[in-house]
Order: structure tokens, then C-alpha cells, then sequence
């Protein structure tokens, strides 16, 4: 048996100079990370509503708007952090946006008016652009091509698993809180305020635990003009490549509605129906749950399917569930109603299989000599598509409550054309050079 066989982690076969220590430390460091790239979200709708004051009927638009400025700040930033992470290491890159956030966390409650809350979610857009590109970046370092899926998969369960945590426990604290004695405001604030505490304990697990694998364990010397021309080199030349960057446009923007806009969906429809914040909060709690349990058991299973079925194929089959499950949520009027539980299964596991195939096609073809600069790249369309999420779908939003889920249903249904186009075209060429 070779050394290469004997280095695994359960199912996953490791790189070379990867150790079972630091694969074990990135799963939780990706629940982590997703639970503070959630909570913000999460909790907007309750700092616009208590801490703020905002207007009611402008809060979709305010939320829209602060999620496009993020965005476009994390579009304008990814690349250069996977630039960065190519040039000085994954760990400084990583420990810094972790630390960046916290500091996000710890103003986030202290803010007193709406210019404020731009100031701060600018923080975070820094933080998360570079904590959320290395942390892709580690699945072209540490599995092997044959076990990509797998891990990506596992990795999924793992963000599942902070996003159910979040919903269900780091939401309700502001109740818990106030059960306690106190006010609204201190409620909020010391719920921001583990958030804080989360990210500072994932920094020093990224710092003390993770290391690069076989293909960055030296700087890369190349200038970031080189870096930079070398990456939108390997989409022109490569079809995969672009099929990723757009399927990453769309699966960050399936991510980003069900985080900004299901609390506010539910928030919002229990006010108008004369039920309290709370009530709409405690029924949010269900339907994110609901769609990250989901996520949860079913990136594994998906993870495990495409090492077997292939990426493009995988990439058809994901973004088919996940158009059906986005369409189908955006036809649901009463969100306290039991027809939104299996429709949020559906989604579910459109959503996450449609990170895993992205994540793997994209793993697969990135050249290891600069796959932090298309992992940069990749990371960028996905903030792309998060700032239509957000934009669009704030704007949306103030017309209709489900308006971000069609468009999303929309953006899915066309990725999973292009991913047949893509497989027809490569098929047609294959059968043209036999």
C-alpha cells in the first residue's frame, strides 16, 4: 500500500503533507465560519427593528441595499485575497478575516444610525472576503481528486450544522436575554457580541490547527499582475472553469436570499397579520432549520454521488433541485403555513448540492499552481451573485415577500441549461476527434 493510501481520513484521501489533525480542525472551522457568515444576517432584521427604528415598509430595500454595498466590496476584494493566500500563506489570510469580523461583531450593536451600519457591514465584507475564499481554497489543498466530493460533502454537513446551531440557538438569544431582565437593545448587543467570541475562538483553531497542503507550502513569488492574468487565462481556455464561475454566481445567491430574507419574510408577515416580531422570528427558527438540517444529511450523500457521476453531471442534477426548490418556495404566500416544510426540504437539498458540484468542478479544474488565484476568482462570481440576491432581491422583496426565491428559481433553472450545454458541447467534441 502505498503512503498516499495510508494517509486518509475516513473515506477522504489526503494530500501529501496534509495530516489527519489538520483535516479534522477544517471541519469545525467551517461550521464555525458559516454560523458568523449567517448570525449577521440573521440578526439585521432585529438591530433595524429595535436598535435602529427603521420604517417597516423600507426595511426590504435597506436590507437590499447594505447586502449589494457588502457585496460589491467582497466582488471587488475575493481575487485579491486568493491572490494574497497564493502569495503569503492560507493561515495569515484566513486568522485575519476571522479577526476582522469580530471587530464587525463587536460594533454591530453599538452603531447608532443607518450610515453606521454601513460602516460596519464594510468591516465585515473584508473580513468574510478573505475567511471565505481561503476556506475554499483549502478543498483544492487537502483531499485528493478521487475524494474531492467527499469532502466538500462532509464539509457542507459541517456549514449545515452552524446554520441549524445559528437558527435555532444564537437567534433566540435576544429572547433569552430579555427572560432575563433585559432591554431589547442589551439583548441584541450581547447576542452580536458571541458572535464576536465565535470568531476569535475559529482564528486561533485556523492559526494553531490548518496548514497548507502539497501545493502551497512555499510562497508564490509571481507578481499579482502575473497571478491575476494567469487566472482569467484558465476560464478562457477552459469551459469547466466557466461553467463554475457561474454556478457559483447562483449558489451564493441561493445562499444569501434564504439568510437575508427568510427571517425578514417571516418578521415581516407576522407584523402585517398582527402576531409579534417574536412569533415571526420563532417561525423563521423552524424554516432555516428545516433547510439546513436538510443541507446537513444530504451534502454527503451528494458529495459521495458526483466522485462517482462526475462533475458536470452533478452540476445538471444539483441546479435542477435547486431551481425546483426556489421556484416552489416562491409560490408559498403563508410562511406559517405546513406547505412551506416540504418545499423547504426541497430547497435544502437544491442548495447544497449546488455548493458541493460548484465547489468540486471548480477543485478539479483550478491549476495548482494558482489555484488560490481561481479559487479568488470563483469566490468573486459568487459575490456576484450575491449582490443580485441582495440588490434585486430587496428591491423585489418590497413588491412581493417571495420575489428573491423566483428570482433565484430563475438563475438556477439557467445554470442547469448552461451545465447541459457545457456537457453537449464537450460530448459533441469528443465524438468529432473520435
Amino acid at each position: 500500500m502505498s503512503q498516499t493510501d495510508n494517509n486518509k481520513l475516513g473515506p477522504i484521501k489526503l494530500m501529501p503533507g496534509v495530516g489527519k489533525i489538520n483535516a479534522l480542525s477544517f471541519f469545525p472551522v467551517a461550521m464555525l465560519n458559516n454560523s458568523v457568515f449567517t448570525l449577521m444576517n440573521f440578526m439585521q432584521p432585529y438591530v433595524l427593528e429595535e436598535h435602529l427604528g427603521i420604517a417597516r415598509e423600507v426595511q426590504g430595500v435597506v436590507v437590499g441595499s447594505v447586502a449589494t454595498m457588502q457585496e460589491v466590496m467582497i466582488l471587488l476584494l475575493t481575487a485579491t485575497m486568493g491572490v494574497l493566500a497564493d502569495k503569503v500563506g492560507r493561515r495569515p489570510v484566513f486568522a485575519m478575516g476571522l479577526l476582522i469580523m469580530s471587530l464587525a461583531y463587536f460594533c454591530f450593536p453599538l452603531m447608532n444610525d443607518i450610515y453606521q451600519l454601513y460602516l460596519v457591514r464594510a468591516i465585515f465584507a473584508v473580513g468574510v472576503s478573505a475567511a471565505s475564499t481561503v476556506l475554499l481554497i483549502f478543498t483544492g489543498d487537502y483531499p485528493e481528486e478521487t475524494s474531492r466530493g467527499r469532502m466538500i460533502g462532509i464539509m457542507g454537513m459541517f456549514q449545515g450544522i452552524g446554520v441549524t446551531a445559528t437558527s435555532l440557538f444564537l437567534v433566540k438569544m435576544p429572547s433569552v436575554f430579555q427572560e432575563r431582565g433585559f432591554d431589547s437593545i442589551e439583548s441584541g448587543t450581547y447576542t452580536l457580541w458571541i458572535g464576536t467570541l465565535i470568531c476569535l475562538l475559529a482564528a486561533t483553531i485556523v492559526y494553531i490547527s490548518l496548514k497548507p497542503g502539497l501545493h502551497q507550502k512555499k510562497q508564490n513569488t509571481s507578481s499579482f499582475k502575473k497571478l491575476f492574468n494567469e487566472g482569467l487565462e484558465a476560464a478562457k481556455k477552459d469551459s469547466d472553469i466557466r461553467l463554475a464561475y457561474f454556478a457559483s454566481l447562483a449558489a451564493r445567491g441561493d445562499l444569501i436570499v434564504v439568510g437575508l430574507f427568510t427571517f425578514l419574510w417571516t418578521s415581516r408577515y407576522a407584523l402585517d397579520n398582527g402576531m409579534s416580531i417574536g412569533e415571526g422570528y420563532a417561525r423563521g427558527a423552524v424554516i432555516v432549520p428545516i433547510i439546513a438540517s436538510t443541507v446537513i444529511v444530504t451534502s454527503p450523500i451528494f458529495g459521495f454521488l458526483i466522485d462517482r457521476i462526475g462533475r458536470i453531471n452533478g452540476i445538471m442534477i444539483a441546479f435542477f433541485f435547486a431551481a425546483a426548490g426556489y421556484t416552489t418556495m416562491g409560490f408559498i404566500e403563508n410562511p406559517m403555513s405546513n406547505a412551506v416544510i416540504p418545499v423547504a426540504i426541497l430547497l435544502g437539498m437544491g442548495e447544497g448540492a449546488a455548493i458541493v458540484s460548484s465547489t468540486a468542478l471548480i477543485g478539479k479544474r483550478a491549476p495548482a499552481a494558482i489555484r488560490g488565484t481561481v479559487f479568488g476568482a470563483f469566490a468573486m462570481c459568487g459575490a456576484v451573485g450575491q449582490i443580485i440576491a441582495g440588490g434585486l432581491g430587496g428591491v423585489l422583496f418590497d413588491y412581493i415577500y417571495t420575489g428573491p426565491y423566483l428570482m433565484m428559481g430563475f438563475l438556477n433553472f439557467t445554470v442547469m441549461l448552461l451545465a447541459i450545454y457545457t456537457w453537449y458541447s464537450k460530448k459533441k467534441m469528443r465524438q468529432s476527434n473520435g
